[in-house]
């Protein structure tokens, strides 16, 4: 059964409900094992930069529901990121490695992180999205979708990319195959992990 939801900007007040929603939507995946203090430094740099596109579901008393994230220059937003917000980064790194050691090396990884450009992708990037469990299959991730591709067409971006891990994400495959992003290319990370770079073109939207 498909709901329709309210679709609204990202706001301060949504950071927190947004970093909790994350880790129970995505809870084996490694940016939710850093813990809700990166993701709340995580999604606060969506807030103050120029070129980011944020789209967050509400329900009818204000609670988030979903939200999809990305910018529309990915080649610079992550580094803009790390400098602006370094002190709660470092804060938020230092207790995800005191949980969990092994985490360090990636971690610094996904610190330096630049959305995949380096890799000759191009247009806009659909950094991350998250819709509550209880309505996963109810048509809420398709409105965000939809709602970002043509916030970010509307400023100009002809192209989007996004990567997800391609083993043991099957249902977020199918969704963004049925979404009409097209697979480009698949490549292993530095950790051996199998992930998938899907495209879509936004002429039209």
């Amino acid at each position: 059964m498909n709901v329709t939801v309210p679709l609204g900007s990202l706001t301060p007040a949504d950071i927190p409900a947004l970093a909790r929603l994350h880790r129970e939507a995505f809870p084996g995946f490694f940016l939710s094992s850093l813990g809700e203090p990166f993701l709340v430094q995580f999604y606060r740099g969506f807030l103050s930069d120029d070129t980011a596109v944020s789209v967050v579901a509400r329900g009818a008393d204000g609670t988030v529901l979903g939200a999809v994230v990305g910018t529309t220059q990915p080649a610079g937003f992550f580094s803009r990121l790390l400098k602006k917000r370094w002190p709660g980064f470092v804060l938020a790194s230092l207790r995800a490695v005191v949980v969990n050691p092994r985490s360090a090396p990636q971690l610094l990884r996904a610190l330096r992180y630049r959305g995949g450009a380096e890799a000759g992708s191009d247009g806009a990037l659909l950094s991350s999205i998250c819709v509550d469990p209880s309505l996963q299959r109810a048509g809420v991730g398709r409105q965000l979708v939809a709602a970002w591709a043509r916030e970010v067409a509307a400023r100009g971006a002809r192209t989007a990319f996004l990567t997800t891990d391609a083993q043991g994400n099957d249902a977020a495959n199918r969704f963004y195959r049925a979404q009409g992003w097209a697979l480009a290319e698949s490549y292993r990370t530095h950790e051996g992990r199998l992930m998938n770079r899907y495209t879509t073109s936004l002429d039209g939207r």
